[in-house]
């Protein structure tokens, strides 16, 4: 049987959850005032912070280009090119990293689909900040061959 405790935690997680998959909190205070209206008083912005980093949650545009927190499951991966192309703004290496920029916000989703194409595409993995995509190539000796196949895999 579950404590009092636990199931207020739960509850708490599911509310919070329902009001991020809605797309329309950008601050913590509004995620806190919208908290309280479903009848959980009391959160603090510590609080909020800790269960943004707990379920993961993103900062990242909607559909109004709005800048939103969402949860990381929302972040599909784009299924058409337009939609790429509409994001990444230019591919370019160093001799050692591949340097992707988006559009502010772009860089998560775009990441998340190199990272996913993994070894085989020559990606040894991916860092992504708001804008910009970090890429570490597999071997370091084929970047050139690395960076020409992802600009063709974004159709840039």
């Amino acid at each position: 049987m579950l404590s009092s405790r636990k199931k207020n935690e739960s509850a708490l997680i599911q509310t919070f959850k329902g009001l991020l998959k809605d797309q329309c909190y950008g601050s913590q205070s509004q995620l806190a005032e919208a908290l309280s209206t479903n009848g959980f008083d009391n959160m603090s912005q510590a609080k909020i912070s800790r269960l943004l980093s707990k379920l993961g949650a993103v900062k990242m545009r909607n559909a109004s280009s709005q800048v939103v927190y969402i949860l990381p499951d929302e972040l599909a991966i784009p299924k058409t090119k337009q939609a790429i192309q509409s994001v990444v703004v230019s591919v370019k290496h160093n001799g050692m990293q591949v340097i992707v920029k988006t559009g502010i916000g772009g860089a998560p989703l775009i990441s998340r689909m190199l990272d996913s194409m993994g070894e085989s595409a020559g990606i040894l993995g991916t860092l992504a900040g708001d804008d910009t995509i970090f890429i570490a190539p597999a071997k370091i000796e084929n970047i050139d061959q690395i960076t020409e196949d992802i600009k063709q895999i974004l159709d840039i």
